[in-house]
């Protein structure tokens, strides 16, 4: 899975490290090197309040052409600049000193992209956003075994999520209804549910594919 404070902190590192008298020419060139590889990776924009675009790197110009096909150069395409002046304005309000930025998702089919704005590095009017593209999960037959199920296991829960019976999977797979009925249970032991729909619901919360959890109220 992603870990996107794992690498903005390393950002963070590199460039507060940057401010600082470092001894030796080679320890400034060991910090630039690494700050390289993490804009490369995520793909970096330098930006003003405006929105006008003062440096990109060739992933983040990749990025803005694939997510936004009304993006004209060097400037940010409508909703990124919508985005930007309200994190700008929250940052820069006294009662919102401590505001958190978080970052913009933008999703396109099996892709999300992330927008991240370093809050803490603003100086004259430019801003630093760093980019980041991750495949979505999906709830497949390959997704479902790394929960812990077995292949078989994986399979039977695949197609009790397309609404089959035991008889309808049993078919499909080519077994027994009793071995569908041993692989459920084996299921809800693994996933700690009394119930198909249960499983199905913790899977799909596990593999991130649910904004947040449910929860059963009784009366």
């Amino acid at each position: 899975m992603k870990c996107d404070h794992c690498v903005l902190n390393l950002v963070h590192q590199q460039l507060r490290q940057l401010d600082k008298n470092t001894s030796t020419f080679s320890q400034q060139q060991q910090i630039l090197t690494g700050l390289k590889q993490v804009f490369d990776l995520l793909g970096v924009l330098i930006v003003t309040s405006e929105g006008e675009v003062k440096f990109m790197t060739q992933r983040g110009k990749q990025l803005l052409s694939q997510y936004f096909s009304n993006y004209v150069s060097n400037s940010l395409p409508e909703i990124l600049q919508n985005w930007l002046k309200h994190q700008i304005s929250l940052l820069t309000s006294q009662s919102q000193a401590s505001y958190p930025c978080f970052p913009l998702h933008i999703e396109q089919v099996g892709k999300r992209l992330s927008v991240h704005l370093i809050s803490d590095l603003i100086s004259r009017e430019q801003y630093l956003l760093l980019w980041e593209e991750q495949k979505l999960p999906s709830f497949s037959i390959a997704s479902l075994e790394l929960l812990g199920l077995t292949k078989r296991e994986a399979e039977v829960l695949f197609w009790v999520a397309k609404d089959k019976n035991n008889v309808g999977i049993a078919k499909v797979l080519g077994c027994c209804e009793g071995t569908v009925r041993k692989h459920l249970e084996h299921i809800h032991r693994k996933l700690e549910v009394q119930t198909r729909t249960a499983a199905v619901i913790v899977a799909l919360e596990r593999l991130g594919l649910l904004e947040e959890h449910f929860v059963a109220i009784s009366s």
